[in-house]
């Protein structure tokens, strides 16, 4: 595969920037009540999972609504989750907290709860009161081989190509994003198994940042995760 090719990805400079952007170092308030931003048009669905009508259950793409509930401290990755950077006086050590607004699975889908017995896909909120939302997995699809392969192939850990053949139009559930050996752009973690997807194969890219092992710690050098 050439290294020249041009391709649209998603650097992993760029992923780590959110995920420092989505940090800080106030506490997480207790309140009765968070704001739910969407990062997509989005429909409001009953207790079922069944899609409801109307005006007022078409909620469009930047627009915050209201959620009743609150952040919870977890020690888990949770399926959706925030977290919160604390600094430590020995720069530039810090830890990481994370927490989670409880969620009901409905069909196999994760949803927020609204007022009035209302529910909303979680997978549509990329900020709950300001902190950016995660997932610990995402769906993309394979794409097209790219010049001059006529395969797509999977990658080791090390950044090179295996045998492993990945079908086109195949959706494949990742877990985390780096940059592999030898890599100018970003690579995914294929779930359960040992092998990552060059993201320039893909062609529906994650829509919010995901990692089934964030960071817990940067201390004395060493990273710990979750």
């Amino acid at each position: 595969m050439k290294k020249n090719r041009t391709i649209f990805t998603i650097l992993i400079t760029v992923f780590l920037g959110i995920v420092s952007l989505s940090m800080n170092s106030r506490p997480v308030k207790a309140a009765n009540n968070v704001k739910l931003y969407l990062n997509s048009n989005s429909y409001v669905y009953n207790n079922k999972g069944q899609r409801l009508r109307g005006k007022n259950n078409y909620i469009k793409k930047n627009k915050a609504v209201t959620a009743p509930g609150k952040l919870l401290k977890t020690n888990s990755v949770k399926r959706y989750y925030v977290q919160v950077r604390q600094d430590l006086q020995s720069s530039p050590d810090f830890k990481v907290d994370l927490y989670y607004l409880p969620y009901k699975v409905i069909k196999s889908q994760p949803y927020y709860k609204l007022n009035n017995n209302k529910y909303i896909k979680c997978c549509n909120i990329k900020r709950i009161n300001q902190k950016t939302v995660f997932t610990n997995q995402a769906t993309v699809i394979v794409g097209k081989p790219l010049p001059p392969d006529k395969n797509v192939y999977a990658m080791n850990p090390s950044g090179k190509f295996a045998k492993k053949i990945l079908k086109r139009g195949q959706k494949l559930v990742v877990d985390e994003a780096n940059i592999l050996n030898g890599s100018l752009y970003s690579s995914y973690h294929i779930k359960n198994t040992q092998y990552w997807i060059y993201s320039g194969n893909v062609v529906k890219k994650p829509k919010m940042p995901f990692s089934a092992h964030p960071t817990k710690s940067f201390i004395n050098m060493q990273r710990t995760q979750y």
